[in-house]
């Protein structure tokens, strides 16, 4: 019978989660060529220290961290870019309680009716302007659409999401606001 391996002295193990951390700061999840990334540390510190923790929240870490970039794509519409970041999280842990839930909300996504209009702030009171909020609020409200308004500041988002509002339906429009620029109206419509 072989004795149980000796226990790494953590003064090996520091540099490796040093390097592992200041990879996931500059989001070098997974190594490209020529790079070295947070999962080739933690997975070294592995190799080193089986069932190390700490090195074992770390790769949960990252496949958390692209859950989340495919989230934030898909929330811009990114969908290619959302896929494949899911796809790179499920290559570390394909059984991660947070993989399901994102493919469908990215499925939902991929099979919504989307609209977006833009905005020229400087003209955002014009007669063209108040018609076409009101035939967008109009579809949000038949359709159950979710808006999501960018404006250049609070007032006129406000404005924006009064004028779809304020079109025919009983209903409310749903809508998120973000500050920015270009003026625009986005629509996910999930019903034709």
């Amino acid at each position: 019978m072989l004795p149980p391996p000796e226990p790494v002295a953590p003064e090996r193990l520091y540099p490796l989660f040093d390097a592992a951390e200041a990879a996931l700061a500059e989001d070098r999840l997974t190594a490209a060529p020529g790079q070295q990334s947070a999962h080739g540390y933690f997975l070294e510190v592995l190799a080193l220290d089986p069932g190390n923790d700490e090195a074992l929240r770390g790769v949960e870490r990252i496949v958390e961290r692209f859950v989340e970039l495919a989230l934030t794509a898909a929330d811009d519409w990114q969908l290619a870019t959302a896929r494949s970041m899911l796809a790179r999280a499920r290559l570390i842990d394909a059984d991660h309680p947070s993989i399901a839930p994102t493919q469908t909300q990215i499925d939902l996504l991929s099979n919504a009716n989307r609209e977006e209009q833009f905005f020229d702030y400087k003209n955002m009171h014009s007669v063209e302007s108040q018609q076409l909020l009101a035939r967008m609020g109009k579809t949000a409200k038949t359709f159950d659409c979710h808006a999501r308004i960018r404006a250049q500041n609070d007032v006129q988002g406000r404005w924006m999401y009064q004028q779809m509002n304020a079109a025919a339906g009983d209903d409310r429009v749903r809508a998120t606001m973000e500050v920015g620029l270009p003026a625009r109206v986005a629509l996910v419509c999930f019903n034709p």
